[in-house]
């Protein structure tokens, strides 16, 4: 049945769906003429803008590749120089450390040396105070000695025989323990 009216169409008679007549042609003249057209004035400024929005999106995505691989590389570098600095602020935290011990060390040193050094000019001073003293004490001893011894044998007594018995007694004084 279809058969039929497409040859009826063609043959020029009939209300087919699809009628050759002058108005088609015209029709199919200006549609043709509209794509010459187009093809001429249209087309390739069309595909000029859009091969220009091609490059320019690959621009773009090879600049964000390029941009990409740099951000990973400044990464990798900036965990490299942070391993670098927290290795670097190790080392000068040990460093400090040390030196603090050695200082403190040296400090003690210098300390127990001060220390021992006062206690020996004090060990000294109590020496000569103590010897002093037991000069001091004979002295005495001898000078109380020849008051008695004078006072014993009177005024018999010569010069030379009470220097040679205050020597005997500070001698013997100087034997006794102190």
């Amino acid at each position: 049945m279809e058969l039929e009216l497409v040859e009826v169409a063609l043959a020029g008679g009939g209300d087919g769906p699809l009628v050759f007549n002058a108005t088609f042609l015209m029709q199919l003249f200006n549609f043709a003429i509209l794509l010459i057209f187009l093809r001429l004035v249209v087309w390739k400024p069309l595909m000029k803008v859009i091969d220009q929005r091609k490059e320019s999106i690959s621009a773009e995505i090879t600049g964000a590749e390029t941009s990409r691989k740099e951000a990973d590389d400044l990464r990798d570098q900036l965990r490299v120089d942070f391993a670098k600095a927290k290795e670097e602020a190790r080392e000068i935290i040990q460093k400090a450390t040390k030196t603090a011990e050695e200082e403190a060390n040296q400090i003690a040193e210098a300390s127990k040396a001060e220390a021992k050094h006062i206690k020996d000019r004090a060990m000294q001073d109590i020496q000569v105070e103590r010897d002093k003293a037991i000069a001091e004490l004979r002295n005495e001893v001898a000078g109380l000695s020849i008051l008695v011894a004078s006072k014993v044998v009177s005024e018999k007594m010569t010069g030379d025989l009470q220097e040679d018995l205050v020597e005997r007694f500070v001698d013997e004084a100087g034997k006794l323990p102190c």
